[in-house]
């Protein structure tokens, strides 16, 4: 299995090195350009409600297409936000901005089904916890480097942050097209056009069945959304007021490093839901204390902490969706549009959440907010989650 897997990371790893560089330049850059944290969040918020919209068509459209022509499809739509973004930094207009904020929700929304396809293709029950740890090591790792390189890259200007960015998308291209990955995916479903409304119709028919882990996501995604917006804003101030300040993110991400392996070796197969739980009620306390912290390196450690307990409920959330794709069969595509819905609408919410509360009580203050909020999640969750989430199995093999 890992013969099959480590191919997949490498590829997956400079795709997502390429969004990273970016991932920690976009948001002061649209607050620098639009004016303010709101339009920031706004704009923001733009490319995760595309997302959302996609995560609504895919299921259908993208029904029979294999790994790799999700993982082109994302290569592709990495690149016109790229042109989109080199672009704004000679003409800024929204309309470009907005162009490339749509084209960066799609390059989201088919990584997510390209990796969540990959995983359920190669790895057994027993080993998915594992597998889903070792790619958040991968997804870490690269986002805890790239914002790295984004700030070193920063002082030679807007335009050197993108066009590298790009340089990175290039390998990931080359590694592709040298990769043997599934082009098309067995499918005994017939195409037979597109809508909404039925795929709504499935998303009640398994929501109502799996909403615990579907707010399990929801409530990691706000977290993940708030650092990624507010927090790198909230970073270059701490960065003028101590030599550390700059360590904002990456200390945010550093834990990711590790924690993926440390899930790897446990290989926990039963209790995902319910350990992701806890682990997100913990880090939720974390997060409420960063108000309260005046100096910036225990700021950072408290953040460590906080991240370590999120990035251990990362894989196992992903596992437990793993568990729910290969059991649906007609209806895995369906599973994985739902459940990449669920960060995209986090997505939406969070910038605007974080970008409001900013201006009301400062971005520090924010997170703890946003803490609260967490715990208070996460207490309801380990009360009511059931402990195995049925699937009406009679009523997704009926579906056209």
């Amino acid at each position: 299995m890992w013969k099959r897997v480590i191919p997949f990371l490498v590829l997956l790893f400079f795709i997502l090195l390429s969004d990273a560089v970016l991932a920690d330049w976009v948001p002061g850059y649209l607050q620098d350009v639009l004016g303010s944290p709101m339009k920031m969040g706004l704009m923001m918020a733009l490319s995760s409600a595309v997302g959302f919209v996609m995560d609504l068509l895919f299921p259908q459209i993208l029904r029979s297409s294999g790994v790799r022509r999700l993982a082109g499809g994302a290569i592709v739509g990495a690149l016109i936000f790229l042109s989109s973004m080199l672009t704004s930094t000679w003409w800024s207009y929204g309309l470009i901005i907005a162009i490339g904020m749509a084209a960066w929700g799609i390059y989201y929304e088919l990584d997510a089904f390209m990796t969540q396809q990959f995983v359920a293709g190669v790895a057994a029950r027993d080993q998915r916890s594992s597998v889903w740890g070792v790619v958040g090591v991968v997804r870490n790792l690269a986002y805890f480097t790239g914002p790295l390189l984004g700030s070193y890259l920063a002082v030679y200007g807007d335009r050197v942050v993108v066009m590298s960015a790009a340089a990175v998308l290039g390998i990931a291209y080359i590694l592709l097209s040298l990769l043997n990955l599934p082009r098309k995916e067995e499918s005994d479903i017939d195409f037979h056009g597109v809508s909404i409304r039925e795929e709504l119709s499935h998303w009640w028919i398994l929501g109502v069945r799996v909403w615990p882990i579907l707010l399990v996501s929801l409530t990691a995604g706000l977290i993940d959304a708030t650092f990624w917006t507010t927090g790198t804003v909230l970073n270059d101030t701490l960065a003028e007021l101590h030599l550390m300040g700059d360590w904002f993110v990456s200390a945010y991400m550093f834990p990711a490093l590790f924690m993926g392996i440390w899930v790897a070796k446990w290989g926990i197969d039963s209790g995902k839901k319910k350990w992701a739980e806890r682990l997100l009620l913990v880090g939720g306390v974390f997060l409420g204390l960063l108000g309260t912290i005046k100096t910036i390196p225990l700021m950072l450690l408290v953040i460590v902490l906080a991240s370590a307990c999120l990035a251990a409920s990362w894989p196992l959330t992903d596992a437990v969706y793993t568990d729910l794709v290969a059991r649906a069969r007609r209806g895995r595509k369906h599973i994985i549009g739902m459940s990449s819905a669920a960060l995209s609408l986090a997505y939406v919410i969070g910038p605007i959440l974080a970008g409001g509360l900013a201006g009301r009580v400062g971005e520090l203050e924010s997170f703890s907010y946003l803490g609260g909020l967490v715990v208070l999640v996460a207490l309801v969750l380990l009360f009511v989650t059931p402990r195995k989430l049925k699937l009406p199995q009679d009523e997704i093999q009926s579906w056209k």
